[in-house]
């Protein structure tokens, strides 16, 4: 009779433990329905395009061919609100089109979320492990203007130094071959900035010369440039600012 008590306490456990963690589709259904009630502004129609700054252009996603998603599965990530407090646990996708986070709800329902509430997306590689894989985030602005604190970018390493990088996408137009139609096509592209502090500086491109001439320890870049090879991947950058930073 004790074993099987034990045993009914276990199932018990284990079945909260279950809801608590919320196994469902849109990785936690009680994080999902708070984050849709958190006084935000949803988008229920996520299929018309919308430009960066919130335009309507009149168009359907279904016109234009390619896609203004940075991945096209969807993946788990953690949302934080501007104070830094997380909100949600949801499945997303990045629009780099609109600049948007699409989310599924609890029934799987394809939303859009109001990105005013947002200050940074945590999209996860391991949900179990809680193992963060991409970080995108608010808040900053360039000494051109060009980066505006509404936008989000991928902040690529950790340290004082950090290269920021924005995803856009640009809807091209062309005729087609006896010019009866309209042909729109999504074109993905990058841009890249220079974080130092609260300076935020846009670079021309991802390029180690310009990168090494913004620096201000000079003898750091010199000891590293010497013992490694040209700066080309992302991987590189990231490689080259961890030795900066540490060594900074």
């Amino acid at each position: 009779m004790k074993k099987i008590y034990l045993l009914l306490t276990l199932i018990s456990i284990l079945n909260s433990s279950y809801a608590q963690n919320g196994l469902g589709s849109g990785g936690g259904n009680s994080e999902v329905s708070s984050f849709k009630s958190a006084n935000m502004t949803l988008n229920i129609d996520p299929f018309g395009v919308v430009d960066r700054d919130g335009t309507m252009l009149g168009m359907r996603y279904s016109d234009i061919s390619g896609t203004p998603f940075l991945f096209e599965d969807w993946r788990l990530a953690n949302i934080y609100d501007i104070g830094d407090k997380k909100i949600a646990k949801v499945k997303i996708k990045f629009n780099t089109n609109s600049d948007q986070i699409h989310f599924l709800d609890e029934k799987d329902k394809e939303l859009v979320a109001d990105k005013s509430i947002i200050r940074k997306v945590e999209i996860l590689i391991d949900a179990e492990y809680n193992t963060p894989s991409m970080n995108l985030e608010k808040g900053y602005t360039d000494t051109k203007g060009l980066l505006k604190s509404y936008q989000f970018v991928q902040v690529l390493n950790e340290g004082s130094i950090q290269i920021l990088k924005q995803f856009t996408n640009q809807i091209l137009q062309k005729d087609s071959l006896f010019g009866t139609l309209k042909i729109y096509k999504f074109s993905p592209n990058a841009s890249f900035y220079l974080k130092n502090g609260t300076n935020v500086i846009a670079l021309r491109k991802l390029d180690q010369d310009e990168l090494y001439g913004l620096l201000p320890n000079k003898e750091l870049v010199l000891n590293y440039s010497k013992n490694k090879k040209k700066l080309k991947t992302e991987n590189d950058f990231i490689d080259f600012l961890k030795f900066y930073n540490k060594g900074n």
